[in-house]
């Protein structure tokens, strides 16, 4: 078995209520990517699992940051989650990982991929050299959001962590 890692995608968040939310869209979407559906449900608990963790642990008024990262590896999927938490309460589960380090801890786990496929047999994406998907004005000025888009996401997140 090979432990080299194929693929990884990642996203920081603010260990707020909402990055549970952003968590399992996130999953989603990579493995939507990576057409790995039949995991998505085991894999977004163990993600939620892990990042659900550090936002209990996080203080509300100075919140800690969370990264979380699916990585394909030999045989596995490897769910992990980075935080800055000072003073972080074990993980509450044995199949669970850590390492820690200077800035904080890496929390993980690693799920069998499905009908034992390799994580080079994973169908990837065809990912091209464009940077943006929204075209970039001829005139150098930066490209803003739309806050009416930005406004119902955000609603929408809201609804998600109540």
């Amino acid at each position: 078995m090979s432990t080299r890692t194929t693929q990884v995608d990642d996203l920081r968040l603010v260990a707020q209520p909402s990055a549970v939310p952003c968590t399992e869209l996130f999953v989603r979407l990579i493995l939507t990517d990576w057409s790995l559906l039949a995991m998505l449900e085991q894999v977004t608990h163990a993600a939620v699992r892990l990042v659900g963790d550090v936002v209990d642990q996080s203080s509300p008024s100075a919140p800690a940051f969370v990264t979380v990262r699916l990585q394909l590896r030999g045989d596995r999927l490897v769910v992990e989650v980075d935080d800055d938490l000072v003073a972080p309460n074990p993980p509450r589960d044995e199949r669970i990982g850590v390492r820690t380090g200077d800035r904080g801890r890496t929390t993980w786990c690693e799920l069998p991929l499905p009908g034992g496929i390799s994580a080079g047999q994973v169908r990837l994406p065809r990912r091209g050299d464009r940077r943006t998907l929204v075209d970039e004005p001829v005139s150098g000025e930066p490209v803003t959001a739309d806050p009416e888009v930005l406004e119902r996401l955000l609603n929408r997140l809201s609804t998600w962590s109540d």
